[in-house]
């Protein structure tokens, strides 16, 4: 731009020139009085700062003139003004320091006339130019001045400070209470005579709240004087007008005929240029506008370059006004500190990001978005939009001309934020936006043809910039930016470097950072030149380091290591000249610091070479100042955060480890709640919770316990070729307290190498594991898991620490075995314990538990087994006293606790059924059984006991084995008898020549300790440890056969078992309660054993369980349904197991146990001689009772009465019975007579038939019997049951169309219909008849 200026103007002597730039200058300045704000004594409280606030905050007021138009007058305030800037107010008005406000604080009268003579020699200095000043003085509080005050001055503030809705009362009353202090200071505190200006006095803690008012009225009284000198400018005669001059063109025009026509115009056009300056300030922008554009073409006509350039200027400034108002907004929202961040203009937050297009209007446009800055902000410091100066112009220009937009997006405006909503079109001179731009390079290409101007150039350049900083014109900022630098000058160093600083900035606002560190580089290379006599290495290093952004750096490193982006050499370069540059001011630790950093940042893009040499160098930086992993805070309150060596040494893996496995806590389980009989649903319950848990990945599955020893293993790698040494490395923790112990270790040059790192948690609750400290290099570094790059690390693990929980140690009194068992969770298992014993004997084992801790006691303690058998023969063979148990607890710390064990060997006694037994007794008993009773059998037979584990008590390791003992034969007309009874394995069938058989067996078991105490057992935590249990089990008696034969009383039963002794030595066997029976070794016997039948209430039952596990399978949709002989057979066996216990002693020794018949299994006849009936009957023989074993005599040829009374005592009916009396004679030798038609007449029926009985119900039958001979006769009465003949397919109906009552009768009616049944009246009537 400057090369293409054909004519400079040079002068050789020394003219003068502005000191001193101002960067801060923009195009909408040009309408702005200038008012210096200057603090005045040598205090500065901060009630000063809250005076300062509130007169920067009035930057604008509005006036009427008298045509009744609203102008908006804007004011800018500022701290310093040269006073040679004044000289050019007739080049540029707004340079001229127009107002003056000084504020100062005093506290006695020396000090109040100190301030006023202050105040006086600003006036004398800036005098030329200035309209008006003003002092604001602030004195001590009534208090401390006036102590008859005190009191009213007390009743004021309470009064302000109690009630804020009374806001506007008191703003209104606020300048009379102003009077009363202002009086009260001046009567106190007067000012000297030669201060002529305008004072006002404020007490110290005053809120002022009129201050604002009366800095408006300062500012309006600027005004006025401001617009009488444009009237008297406007009414100059063009002959009369003066030559306005620039500082420097004084002498340009001595000599010189002033009234030839050029000059003449020269006059004019620059007196119409100041005229323009006038009116922009004045707020006539449409005035200032013509006057601008006549005077550019004046001065244009007679070549004044300086003067056209400044008219061009105030062009771009008039139309800037209009077009870019929120560019005074940004400003004055950029001055309040509170309102930094949400009053800036988006491209100073986020210069990378220009505006969308959407947050543009075109010029044209008329429909603008309507806003509410009355509502924001009040009359006093909103910021007045130029919809009421368009209105004006517009009615007083008659027809404006609207302008166009063209079709680049730089004819377009941006909307005002805060501004009102336009009324009416912009006026037609104005300039565009691309147009602008274009008068700002004429402007400056004008001014650089005079070296003297420099200053106005640069500020020219600066105003063009920012505003293409708005218009979104990148190019033509680095354009404008670019111009600046080959402007030749006379500044000091110190300005050449802010010159840098502001370039810096402006290059940032549109996001060309890389140029932005370039020249903030270049500035700090500028302090530390060679030659410089006073080189600044703090500057230096301070804009080094602001230069971090523009090369895509960051001051924390893992900001750096994320983006991975910029220039690795400049990058690395950089850093290095801010390490020599820390080196030289002294800083060690900052050096250190940047060594860090480069190390951390950079070690991925450097050599291996590189990488050594680095390491080197920190280490012998770190030798002068130790690094740390803390942030370092500079004077200037930057902060460098930490750099740690997360690569040095690299690191692998990191495994947590769980606690030794009888350790470990465990959850106490408690039962859960019966949530009814819904077993899904499909609401989740508690759904989010489980969504988050499962985010968690990397929370730890298992738990640490307080105060316990906890590990993690680290592994690690050296990728330096020389050995690496890493002292106190310890763990990085977040959450609860965690003791961490330090470990040093030496690492060979690329050899990885495991690290096992231990700690103790001291709190409860989460663990949060970050990583590993270490120190190597001189460093200490945090090497944190979510900083490891290129591995497969989580961020973190969390581990949940709960409260501490003692430990134990456990001892047995039997001998240990050589080797733990297999069993699951073996690695519980803390001791061991062996035992041998025979089937059926009983042993103890005293487990001595010690609370080995030092101040927790031992409150919960649970012991549970676990084996290889079934639980229900294990709950036989094991047996623990939980009451003496819980009587022990709690376990004081370092007490003991002693658990008895008691052990027995259960084992199946009864020897099972073979199949070959099975298919005999099925076909020769199946009519009188049933195939229900049958098939029962075999399930039993073909699988063995189901408590017994099955390599012991499987019927297929003993069909080869059993023993014939003989078959059982029933003769019809015949009672059994013992003498000729033969017993058959399993009761039914017969199978020669087989023995019984029994199997050693071992059994591995588990005994479990679940122990807590302390706040961990409140909170439901516990350890759990076992012992090993190996018991062997010896074979010892078995039962071969048994049948059931009737007893002389209804209520008793005979039941006769074959035993066989399976030992090696003589067996002593207690069968009752006072018999005994040798048995010798391998051999057998037969005992009888008298037995109480099975009651009715436990028939019940069980036809009570039946009937619901009916139901269950028919709402289940099962198919097989249970017959109610299946539950009764069950129940009859376990009557049996419950009352026959057969006692053993092996003579000579004291080995002895206890036999048990649970298991065996009964036939349909067997159950019926084994449970009570369910009729009662009443049986009367002429009237009387018949009671058992009476005598009762009759006469022959007597009629006797005989009346039977039936009562169900079931709770099901009975049907298809059919009752039957007979008379018999019993010859007492097995052989009985029926036939008794000429003995015996019975008058009435002997036998009938009862369809249904029901329960609880009643039926009787009477007869009468007449006796022919005299003699013994037996009355035989029994009851039979008619099975009815069904299919063998049974069709079931829906449980959806069967009720409930349906259901319960189904089964309930035909659980023995299709069984027949006997039952008798015991024992038979004996009637002794004689003659009359």
């Amino acid at each position: 731009m400057r090369a293409s200026v054909g004519n400079v103007q040079l002068h050789a002597s020394v003219e003068p020139v502005m000191s001193r730039l101002d960067y801060e200058q923009n195009a909408l300045h040009h309408s702005c009085l200038l008012v210096l704000l200057r603090g005045v004594g040598p205090s500065r409280a901060r009630i000063l700062q809250r005076a300062f606030e509130k007169v920067r905050r009035v930057n604008n007021i509005k006036v009427t003139d008298s045509s009744g138009t609203v102008r908006t007058i804007y004011f800018r305030f500022i701290s310093e003004h040269p006073v040679e800037h004044n000289d050019w107010g007739d080049f540029q008005t707004h340079r001229r320091l127009l107002g003056l406000v000084t504020i100062g604080k005093f506290e006695n009268q020396p000090e109040l006339n100190e301030l006023c003579r202050h105040h006086e020699s600003l006036k004398v200095r800036y005098g030329s130019t200035l309209y008006e000043s003003r002092a604001i003085f602030f004195g001590p509080d009534a208090s401390s001045s006036d102590p008859t005050n005190h009191n009213h001055n007390d009743d004021i503030s309470a009064v302000d400070n109690a009630q804020p809705e009374l806001q506007a009362i008191k703003e209104h009353s606020s300048s009379t209470d102003a009077k009363h202090k202002d009086a009260r200071l001046q009567d106190e505190y007067t000012t000297p005579n030669n201060f002529k200006s305008q004072a006002f006095f404020y007490r110290e803690h005053d809120n002022c709240y009129d201050l604002e008012t009366r800095v408006g009225d300062f500012l309006n009284a600027l005004f006025w004087v401001l617009e009488s000198r444009r009237l008297e400018r406007s009414r100059e005669k063009a002959e009369k007008v003066s030559l306005l001059l620039a500082p420097f063109e004084k002498r340009d025009f001595v000599g010189l005929d002033m009234e030839s026509r050029n000059n003449r115009k020269r006059c004019v056009g620059r007196v119409m240029k100041n005229l323009a300056d006038l009116s922009l300030q004045a707020g006539l922008l449409d005035d200032a506008l013509s006057l601008y554009h006549n005077a550019n073409e004046t001065l244009r006509s007679v070549g004044d370059s300086l003067w056209v350039g400044a008219s061009e200027e105030g062009l771009c400034a008039a139309s800037a006004v209009m077009l870019y108002p929120q560019m005074r907004e940004i400003e004055t929202l950029h001055r309040n500190a509170s309102l930094q961040e949400t009053g800036t203009s988006p491209l100073r937050n986020t210069p990378e990001k220009w505006r969308a297009s959407d947050a543009t209007k075109k010029i044209n446009t008329g429909n603008a978005s309507t806003n509410c800055a009355d509502a924001i902000t009040s009359n006093s410091s909103s910021c007045s939009s130029v919809s009421s100066l368009l209105t004006n112009n517009s009615s007083a220009s008659g027809t404006p001309t609207p302008s166009t937009s063209s079709s680049s997006s730089t004819s377009t405006i941006s909307v005002t934020p805060f501004g009102q909503q336009r009324n009416g079109e912009l006026p037609g001179n104005i300039l565009k936006p691309e147009e602008i731009t274009n008068y700002y390079r004429k402007a400056i290409i004008n001014y650089s043809k005079y070296r003297h101007a420099a200053t106005i150039e640069t500020e020219a350049a600066l105003k063009a910039t920012r505003i293409c900083i708005e218009q979104n014109r990148p190019l033509d900022v680095a354009m404008f930016l670019q111009n600046i630098l080959y402007i030749n000058l006379s500044i000091s160093e110190s300005e050449r470097v802010k010159r840098f600083e502001i370039i810096t900035e402006l290059y940032q606002q549109i996001g060309y950072q890389r140029k932005a560190a370039f020249f903030q580089r270049l500035a700090a290379l500028k302090h530390v030149q060679q030659g410089s006599q006073a080189p600044d290495w703090t500057q230096s290093y301070r804009l080094m380091l602001g230069s971090f952004t523009g090369y895509l750096l960051s001051l924390d490193p893992l900001e750096v290591l994320e983006n991975a982006a910029g220039w690795p050499s400049l990058q690395i370069d950089l850093v290095q000249n801010l390490i020599t540059a820390a080196r030289r001011l002294g800083h060690s630790a900052l050096a250190t610091r940047h060594m860090t950093f480069l190390l951390q940042t950079q070690w991925d893009n450097m050599t291996a070479t590189e990488q050594s040499e680095m390491a080197v160098q920190l280490q012998n930086l770190s030798a002068q100042c130790e690094g740390s992993p803390v942030p370092l805070v500079l004077e200037n309150g930057t902060v460098i955060p930490p750099a740690n060596l997360t690569d040095l040494p690299y690191c692998i893996e990191v495994v947590v480890k769980d606690l030794p496995a009888h350790l470990r806590p465990q959850r106490i389980k408690i039962a859960k709640a019966d949530s009814g009989p819904f077993l899904f649903t499909p609401i989740h319950f508690n759904s989010v919770d489980r969504r988050d848990k499962k985010k968690d990945k990397n929370k730890i599955a298992f738990l640490w316990v307080q105060n316990d020893l906890s590990e993690v293993c680290v592994r690690l790698r050296n990728p330096l070729p020389f050995e690496l040494a890493v002292t106190d490395m310890r763990l990085l923790t977040n959450g609860v307290v965690f003791e961490s112990l330090p470990q040093s270790i030496i690492l060979q040059p690329h050899v990885p190498t495991n690290v096992l790192l231990h700690g103790t948690p001291i709190e409860t609750g989460q663990l949060e594991l970050q990583g590993y400290s270490t120190h190597t290099l001189g460093v200490k570094s945090n090497c944190r898991l979510k900083h490891m790059r290129g591995r497969n690390l989580p961020p973190n693990y969390l581990v949940d620490v709960i409260p501490a929980l003692p430990r134990i140690s456990v001892k047995t009194s039997l001998p240990q075995t050589a080797t733990f068992s297999n069993m699951n969770k073996s690695d519980i298992v803390v001791t061991s314990a062996s035992l041998t014993l025979y089937n059926g004997e009983s042993s103890s084992c005293i487990i001595t538990i010690r609370n080995e801790s030092n101040t927790l006691p031992l409150e919960y303690l649970e012991v549970s087994i676990n084996s290889n058998v079934e639980q229900v023969t294990q709950k036989k063979i094991f047996h623990i006293d939980e009451q003496a148990l819980q009587a022990q607890l709690p376990v004081a710390p370092l007490g003991t606790l002693e658990l008895a064990l008691e052990i027995y060997a259960e084992a199946d006694f009864v020897c099972p059924m073979s199949a070959v037994s099975l298919n005999s007794s099925a076909n020769g008993a199946s009519a009188e059984y049933g195939a229900s009773s049958m098939s029962h059998y075999s399930s039993i037979s073909t699988s063995g006991h189901a408590s017994l584990p099955l390599g012991i008590s499987s019927p297929q390791h003993r069909r080869q084995e059993l023993q014939n003992v003989g078959a059982r034969s029933t003769i019809a007309g015949a009672q059994h008898s013992l003498a000729a009874l033969n017993l058959q394995p399993g009761g039914a069938g017969g199978l020669s020549n087989t023995r019984p058989f029994q199997l050693a067996q071992n059994v591995e078991a588990q005994i479990r300790l679940k122990y807590s105490g302390g706040e961990a057992f409140v909170a439901g935590f516990c350890r759990q440890c076992a012992v090993s249990f190996n018991l062997e089990m010896l074979p010892s008696v078995q039962i071969t056969s048994w049948d059931v034969l009737p007893a002389e009383i209804p209520s008793q039963f005979y039941l006769v078992l074959d035993v066989s002794n399976l030992t090696a030595q003589e067996m002593s066997l207690n069968y009752t309660d006072n018999k005994n029976i040798l048995i010798e070794a391998k051999e057998s016997c037969r005992v009888p054993i008298p037995v109480d039948r099975c009651s009715l209430e436990q028939v019940c039952a069980a036809r009570a369980a039946e009937v619901a596990e009916n139901l269950e399978r028919e709402l289940c949709f099962r198919t097989q349904i249970l017959s109610f002989s299946d539950a009764l057979s069950k129940l009859c066996s376990t009557h049996i197991a419950d009352r026959v216990k057969i006692n053993w002693l092996l003579t000579g020794s004291d080995i002895q146990g206890v036999a048990s018949l649970r298991g065996i299994v009964l036939s349909h006849g067997m159950v019926d001689l084994t449970t009570v009936s369910p009729l009662q009957w009443s049986v009367s023989f002429q009237d009387a009772p018949v009671q058992p074993h009476s005598e009762i005599m009759c006469t022959v040829g007597q009629r006797a009465q005989i009346s039977i009374n039936l009562t169900n005592q079931s709770l099901q009916p009975l049907k298809n019975l059919v009752l039957t009396i007979k008379f018999y004679q019993d010859y007492l030798n097995g052989m009985e007579n029926y036939n008794l038609e000429t003995r015996v007449a019975i008058s009435g029926p002997n036998r009938i038939t009862i369809p249904v009985l029901e329960k609880h119900e009643q039926t009787q039958h009477n007869c009468s019997v007449i006796f022919f001979t005299p003699g013994r006769f037996k009355t035989s009465i029994e009851c039979v049951t008619k099975p009815q003949q069904s299919s063998s397919i049974s069709i079931r109906p829906c449980p959806g169309s069967t009720n409930l009552s349906q259901l319960e009768t189904l089964p309930a009616s035909s659980f023995d219909e299709q069984q027949a049944h006997t039952w008798k009246f015991i024992p038979p009537i004996e009637v002794t008849v004689v003659e009359q």
